[in-house]
């Protein structure tokens, strides 16, 4: 299967015109995917308040303290459980029927998705709710078209577009939920409520559907042979069939257990510090400012300036033994600046690695299989968050530092078992 690039070429040479009509596309999607996960990060801070504060509790007042941490993990649970099942459907389907199409259609149905949750928390339907935002989980797989898109984009580096896409999902992650607290403040906005952030996404989401129809490039998809409905959706099948590819295998294995350490550390460490340090939300926001810049720093960058100089594999076990360390040193330091500086060393590693994994895995894969691959990168990825959100509050009964302790653990292991492969 080949597919049409993003630059002109004339007796061989590249055109002036192509090399900025790549650059123009990317930027596209740079854009598209920043306001995408701002969008996705406006309610990050919104639902433990409809379940736990009685302000804005949709549950009757007599519900237990149990029944509702058990209904806001659910709740939480769905979301990662929806990109986990469409995130490789909607990267395989973009392989065989083009990019554009499948960006621009997931974004119209999760602007639908997001609307659908706002009315329904007007109307305090936790079942709608929890079913509409597992359909919009299942959209925001799209994350995986718009890296196959960017690879897709033989004239820049990989390093530095998915460094910049991660960047700015890292940003997003930073502006996104301040947007959202704010939208949902009534003392700020007359008239707002928990709902409006979720209008707000809707309409965001079906003005990227416009853009991304409007100006990104088609793609000539060559004719495959037919697949069957089914084979898009039997996601074992799937897996089966890539993991065949031993050093496919091997990377897949390693990202997914450094990332699941990592989404360990986004979901507890700020557990773990309020426990520790008996922080305010002011205090929180400090630290996730610092994480976030530090990611966004880590992987639109440093990502980048260490390929240009060293070969992966080094960079690659540094980023993950380095984070393991930083990560214990943060669990055993009695310094609240200390402690904030090994969290930013974290985040710029973190950056690192991630970056790093992800080019080696899309080099690892076919042009023709950009989509699926990625996609199924990011849904084993989504899986270990949607099952963290479940056991979370297990965990937590036992202790913040011991689950943080553990997720070190795991990113030690995996370093040992990337240097004991390689």
């Amino acid at each position: 299967m080949t597919r049409t690039p993003f630059v002109d070429y004339r007796d061989g040479i590249m055109t002036t015109t192509g090399q900025i009509n790549a650059k123009r596309q990317f930027i596209t999607i740079l854009l598209i995917v920043f306001c995408g996960f701002l969008g996705i990060s406006m309610p990050y801070l919104l639902f433990p308040a409809l379940f736990i504060n009685p302000e804005y509790s949709i549950l009757p007042q007599a519900s237990s303290h149990a029944s509702r941490a058990l209904l806001l993990g659910l709740t939480l649970a769905v979301y990662p459980l929806g990109q986990f099942l469409g995130s490789p459907i909607l990267g395989s389907l973009s392989d065989d029927f083009g990019r554009k199409p499948l960006l621009s259609g997931s974004l119209l149905v999760a602007a639908f998705c997001n609307l659908v949750t706002g009315l329904a928390l007007a109307k305090a339907n936790l079942l709608l709710i929890i079913l509409s935002r597992f359909a919009a989980g299942m959209m925001e797989g799209n994350v995986a078209i718009a890296r196959a898109m960017a690879a897709d984009i033989k004239t820049m580096s990989k390093h530095d577009t998915f460094g910049k896409i991660n960047a700015a999902i890292s940003i997003a992650f930073l502006i996104g939920p301040l947007i959202g607290g704010v939208l949902a403040d009534n003392q700020i906005f007359e008239g707002a409520t928990i709902s409006t952030p979720f209008y707000v996404i809707g309409a965001l989401f079906f003005a990227l559907s416009i853009m991304a129809a409007a100006i990104l490039h088609s793609h000539s998809v060559a004719a495959s042979a037919k697949k069957g409905l089914s084979s898009y959706f039997n996601l074992f099948k799937k897996m089966k069939a890539l993991f065949r590819d031993k050093q496919l295998k091997f990377l897949m294995i390693v990202s997914t257990f450094f990332t699941l350490a990592v989404d360990i550390f986004y979901e507890f460490g700020p557990v773990y510090l309020t426990e520790k340090w008996t922080l305010r939300p002011a205090d929180l926001i400090i630290y996730n400012s610092i994480l976030c810049l530090t990611l966004a720093i880590g992987n639109g960058w440093l990502a980048s300036f260490f390929s240009k100089r060293y070969t992966t594999p080094p960079g690659v076990i540094g980023a993950i033994g380095g984070f393991s360390l930083f990560l214990l040193s943060t669990i055993f330091t009695n310094q609240p600046w200390l402690m904030m500086v090994f969290i930013g060393l974290c985040g710029l590693l973190i950056g690192l690695g991630v970056t790093l994994l992800t080019v080696r895995i899309s080099d690892a894969a076919t042009d023709a299989i950009q989509g699926e691959v990625l996609g199924v990168q990011l849904s084993l990825r989504v899986l270990g968050d949607a099952i963290i959100c479940i056991l979370g509050g297990i965990l937590l009964l036992i202790s913040p530092k011991l689950i943080l302790a553990i997720a070190a653990l795991i990113a030690a292991a995996t370093m040992g078992y990337y240097i004991r492969r390689k």
